[in-house]
């Protein structure tokens, strides 16, 4: 399993996602956060914007909920 990668930018390429996950069991779960506000975030959908590009949306999580696994 690789250790966190750090990407330049605002994106990566789906090639660059799957790659960061490959190594990881189906079955692990996804913590989103935000360190710079230390806030917890949640999944909240996944949209195509065109045919090369994919949005995800989080949202933050409520104080008084754990983040939801993705």
């Amino acid at each position: 399993m690789r250790k966190s990668a750090s990407h330049a930018g605002t994106t990566i390429t789906v090639g660059d996602l799957i790659s960061e996950l490959c190594g990881w069991p189906d079955h692990a779960s996804v913590t989103f956060r935000c360190p710079l506000q230390n806030q917890a975030m949640r999944f909240s959908r996944i949209e195509g914007r065109s045919k090369v590009s994919i949005e995800i949306e989080l949202d933050p999580a409520s104080e008084n909920a754990p983040a939801v696994a993705a």
